[in-house]
């Protein structure tokens, strides 16, 4: 019991400092998958202008590479090349062999990192792992607009003028995203806790 609380702790300590983090998978092929930042293996070299390879395109369901035992599909292929290229090139078949080489070597990194961290993490960091990437997404979808945070400003400034508080309040600028991540936090501890059976002994 104490080990629940102290895991639900950091998560929510975590889901603090990173409310709109991605779990480690999505994290990686996101930066892949990003303009400001290249992909780990160089598709610059691409010609978007050449005539593709003739070659007869095979089923989106087609294995093309198999990483650690993982399937990777040329539908997967297609679809991450038509983002890497913005839409100028869509057909893992149509490369030169040089650049399917490459282009299956950015969608195999994400699999090997997971794999890699699977066997090292241990079972705590692991639930650790899996607390925080589930308290990041519900964390998502709870939205608290500008006028819901200060309109809790507004009562925490009320409350500091009643106490005769000393300390100066910060505008509600430069406190608002602060703010709003607790409230986000304070909305999912209540749900949480709304329906669960806490025995203290």
């Amino acid at each position: 019991m104490r080990k629940t609380f102290m895991l639900l702790g950091l998560s929510l300590g975590l889901v603090i400092n990173t409310a709109y983090a991605d779990d480690l998978k999505n994290s990686l092929t996101n930066m892949l998958n990003t303009n400001e930042t290249p992909g780990m293996v160089d598709l610059g070299n691409l010609n978007l202008d050449a005539k593709p390879v003739k070659k007869k395109s095979r089923s989106d369901k087609t294995v093309i590479a198999t990483v650690n035992g993982q399937k990777i599909l040329k539908g997967e292929a297609d679809s991450y090349l038509e983002l890497r290229t913005q839409g100028k090139v869509t057909n893992f078949d149509g490369l030169p062999p040089a650049q399917r080489s490459r282009l299956i070597q950015e969608l195999a990194l994400p699999v090997i990192v997971l794999d890699t961290a699977k066997k090292e993490l241990s079972e705590e960091e692991k639930q650790a792992v899996y607390t925080r990437s589930w308290m990041q997404k519900e964390a998502r979808k709870i939205n608290i607009t500008d006028e819901q945070a200060l309109a809790v400003y507004n009562q925490l400034k009320q409350q500091a003028e009643d106490n005769n508080a000393t300390g100066s309040i910060p505008p509600f600028e430069s406190i608002k995203d602060k703010l709003k991540i607790q409230m986000i936090e304070k909305t999912l501890v209540g749900r949480l806790t709304k329906d669960a059976k806490i025995t203290v002994e």
